[in-house]
């Protein structure tokens, strides 16, 4: 390799900035060393993370893979109960939010499930206890009375009921404690008038029977000002959870779990930026504070889940039974064109009911054998009815002559009896050659199906007399732009996947591990139909499938008091599927998911923890990222009409920042002179630039930029209450996690808006808290 090429393969800059982490970690440690020894009443190791990453208890430090685990202290020291906080304490995670749908986008090390309507599956994975949650627009549903949230980055399959490709999320909630009875209640304000109510009640009727409930309610005046109407990115959600445990004996226990969800207000909002090539005129406005809108936005989406999971144990082997039903409705209304200033006012409105049931079945050894196993089945069928519309009138005369002042521009798409299947098979075992050596090899096996609900038969109805789901393209109050149409499509996919892994531990202290394995998301389709006109074709894009290999080192220092884990990892991503591309299939740009045909990730990544001083912590977790896309040939400019047929080739994916990390540090904890305990504490993160789009255009770029964080925590004497003052975002930055770029080309001359989603600007507030 020439040197010009190994620089560009190996930016200087990037190599310094990780060795900055790097420094910056030995730093925690020498603080550790030197405080080793010196320490009377304080804590001497750090505490040992349990973790069910691989459907088994064991350490953080034990589990040959790629995981973090965050315990409930954490998420709420870092301000969470939504899954952006995720973007924050785990390296290469990015969170991003459609305001559309208020469905949310996972991106880990680099690969997004960027596609949240109804054809389309998740990237990542995301379980709550366990149960897979399939439609992400009410993730918000479960961010709180939490045990710990568990992030595994890789493929996954061969343990986990639903298969993934970048990852899994798993929300561990707390579960009923049959010794004692307790409660705790916690309240937080601050700006933008937050009002925040977190409790749970935990009570044991015996030792075989106990009850656990918890509740959340989250009111905020929006972040966003919408200025002829109401302000949006605003809170109004009330969430409820009830557990019971029934532990008949030491072989069989039974956990009923009931949840309720409900998300109202105006909803998130997106921001009008005007890209350079617009032809409008138009004015971009500032995008963290001002967004003038003509049409007022409104969300009613809610969640009813029950879950059980019966376990029962026989001799050397465990039997475990999932089983879930989710309901999931969402009723939004939203400003489209995202401006007040425009010669057309435009909206989109959609309904959704959703309903899943899942099943899995897992049998997991438990004997002393070197062989153990985990086999499993899994089944997911979930039914979707809905629909969509887009909505756009053009009034005031300008550059719109194609239609006259009034007209009203609509896109319906009706989704009746629309379905999603999945069927799998899964099996995982490790070997242990010896003591120090271990082999792990498991396989899935999968089928999906999908449906798009449409029925032949109503080719040549009307509306009225549909059955199935349709498609309608019309100006109102004048002709049909498109005749009406029903849409079919029923694709199956089917794959074998696997995973074989090698780890080697030289001792108690040190863990090295290798692994291959493949990866598969099943295809979908676009909205579109199988009608006779010429700019309503139905696409169906095709399975994605990831070869990914991966090394890692784990280690705990200084007896306990420091561990660093390291990961590296290499990915060959074929038929790589990317929303919010445009194409012009048919002469006429629309959002498509499409394929790449192949792409390329590599990366590093770096967690690290110890204990400093007598009482002071630090922690560090960074991330580099190198992406690519191989061949990626056929999108358009969405910026401009008809077709372009653009070459993506070579281009970084999107919500990918070659850097990224976070350090969080307690410098000491200090008794003030009315007794008790005050942390002082800073988290501090870095994201290099991101591309929100493909084409890696300017105005598709969201700058490197820094958060930082600063609290200040007083626990009791008796550690029975606490309070915390924080401030969150001190810079106040304005960081766009999501973009979707579109034009009003139905009116003629081309109107380009950008639809950008923001992270919260600088908030602060007071939570307290009180334990029973």
């Amino acid at each position: 390799m020439s040197r010009a090429a190994y620089r560009k393969v190996f930016p200087m800059k990037v190599a310094w900035q990780f060795i900055g982490v790097l420094l910056l970690s030995a730093y925690f440690f020498s603080c550790a060393a030197l405080a080793q020894g010196s320490i009377e009443g304080a804590q001497e190791t750090l505490e040992v993370i349990v973790v069910t990453a691989q459907k088994r208890e064991s350490t953080l430090q034990d589990e040959a893979i790629a995981v973090s685990a965050i315990a409930a202290d954490e998420i709420s020291l870092a301000g969470g109960f939504d899954p952006s906080v995720l973007s924050q304490l785990v390296p290469n995670f990015h969170v991003g939010q459609e305001s559309n749908r208020d469905g949310l986008t996972l991106t880990i090390r680099g690969v997004s499930g960027t596609d949240v309507r109804n054809g389309a599956d998740p990237t990542t994975a995301f379980h709550v206890d366990g149960s897979y949650v399939p439609r992400l627009s009410g993730a918000n549903a479960y961010f709180y009375d939490l045990e710990r949230i568990e992030v595994l980055r890789g493929p996954q399959g061969t343990l986990y009921g639903r298969n993934s490709t970048s990852g899994v999320v798993n929300v561990v909630s707390r579960k009923p404690d049959l010794d004692k009875a307790s409660a705790d209640l916690e309240t937080t304000v601050g700006n933008y008038n937050l009002l925040q109510w977190k409790g749970a009640v935990n009570l044991p009727f015996s030792d075989k029977l106990g009850v656990r409930a918890a509740l959340i309610k989250n009111d905020r005046d929006g972040y966003r000002e919408n200025v002829f109407v109401e302000d949006g990115d605003d809170a109004d959600e009330l969430g409820l959870r009830s557990h019971i445990l029934y532990e008949a004996n030491d072989n069989l226990s039974l956990l009923l779990t009931g949840e309720y969800y409900a998300r109202k207000g105006v909803g998130s909002v997106g921001n009008f930026i005007s890209p350079p090539n617009d032809t409008s005129g138009l004015q971009t406005n500032d995008p963290a504070e001002i967004n003038p809108l003509d049409t007022q936005g409104s969300r009613d989406n809610s969640d009813v889940n029950f879950r059980a999971e019966l376990n029962y144990s026989f001799p050397g082997i465990d039997l475990t039974y999932l089983a879930a039903f989710r309901d999931h409705e969402r009723d939004f209304l939203t400003d489209s064109d995202t401006t007040a200033f425009t010669r057309i006012s435009s909206f989109v409105k959609e309904t959704t009911n959703s309903e899943t049931w899942s099943h899995e079945v897992r049998f997991t050894s438990t004997d002393d054998s070197p062989f153990q196993y985990i086999v499993g089945g899994y089944y997911l069928r979930e039914e979707i009815d809905g629909e969509f519309i887009f909505q756009a009138k053009r009034f005031g005369g300008g550059p719109f002559a194609a239609f006259p002042d009034g007209a009203q521009f609509q896109v319906r798409f009706v989704d009746n009896g629309l379905f999603n299947e999945s069927i799998a098979g899964f099996a995982h075992t490790t070997y242990d050659v010896s003591d120090k050596f271990r082999l792990t090899a498991g396989i899935r096996y999968t089928e999906d199906e999908k449906d798009k609900g449409g029925n032949a038969a109503d080719i040549g109805r009307s509306e009225a007399t549909a059955t199935g789901s349709f498609q309608q393209v019309f100006i109102i109050g004048g002709r049909q732009f498109v005749p009406f149409a029903p849409q079919i499509s029923n694709p199956k996919f089917s794959r074998l996947t696997w995973k074989a892994g090698l780890d080697y531990r030289p001792d108690s202290d040190n863990l090295l591990y290798l692994a291959v394995g493949t990866g598969f998301k099943a295809g979908g389709f676009n909205r579109g139909s199988q009608g006779t006109t010429t700019n309503s074709e139905l696409l169906v894009f095709r399975p994605e499938t990831v070869t990914a290999y991966e090394a890692g080192w784990k280690s705990s220092w200084l007896e306990g008091r420091a561990r660093v884990n390291i990961a590296t990892f290499y990915y060959d991503y074929n038929n790589l599927q990317q929303a919010q591309v445009f194409t012009a299939p048919s002469g006429a740009t629309t959002n498509q998911t499409i394929n790449a045909v192949n792409a390329r990730v590599w990366g590093i990544e770096l967690e690290a923890e110890a204990l400093i001083g007598e009482s002071g912590r630090g922690s560090v977790s960074a991330g580099y990222l190198n992406t690519g896309f191989g061949d990626f040939t056929g999108v358009d400019d969405n910026t401009l009409g008809g077709l372009q047929s653009l070459d993506a080739s070579g281009n970084s994916l999107m919500f990918s920042p070659k850097f990224n990390a976070t350090l969080s540090y307690i410098p000491a904890a200090f008794a003030p002179s009315f007794g008790g305990i005050l942390e002082p504490r800073v988290q501090f993160h870095y994201s290099s630039k991101v591309f929100l789009g493909v084409l890696n255009r300017p105005f598709e770029t969201q700058d490197g930029y820094t958060k930082t964080d600063l609290s200040f925590l007083y626990k009791s004497e008796s550690e029975n209450w606490y309070a915390e003052v924080f401030v969150r975002n001190i810079e106040n930055n304005a960081v766009a996690n999501y973009q979707e770029c579109t034009d009003f080309g139905p009116f003629g001359t081309p109107v380009v808006q950008c639809e950008n989603n923001f992270n919260p600007p600088r908030t602060w507030g007071i939570r307290l808290g009180r334990n029973f």
